[in-house]
């Protein structure tokens, strides 16, 4: 189950979205078929009941790539 919930405002969602880069490329993800093709994205989505935030990351980077990475932190 999704860490999602209606609040007062409107509802919530914990999401996460992870930014694959190889040299000065970066990975982004789109579906065509859908009314909004012509947006990309950075690949991601919503957190489980449960799930870490890298965990999460993680599941939706084998879902949406395919591939099993390892997460590395962003740097100053």
């Amino acid at each position: 189950m999704d860490c999602t919930f209606k609040t007062e405002e409107g509802k919530f969602n914990y999401r996460v979205g992870a930014i694959i880069r190889n040299g000065n490329r970066i990975l982004m993800a789109r579906n065509p078929g859908e009314t909004r093709g012509d947006m990309w994205y950075s690949v991601g989505g919503r957190v489980r009941f449960g799930e870490t935030a890298e965990e999460a990351c993680l599941r939706e980077l084998k879902e949406e790539t395919g591939l099993e990475l390892e997460l590395e932190r962003l740097r100053r």
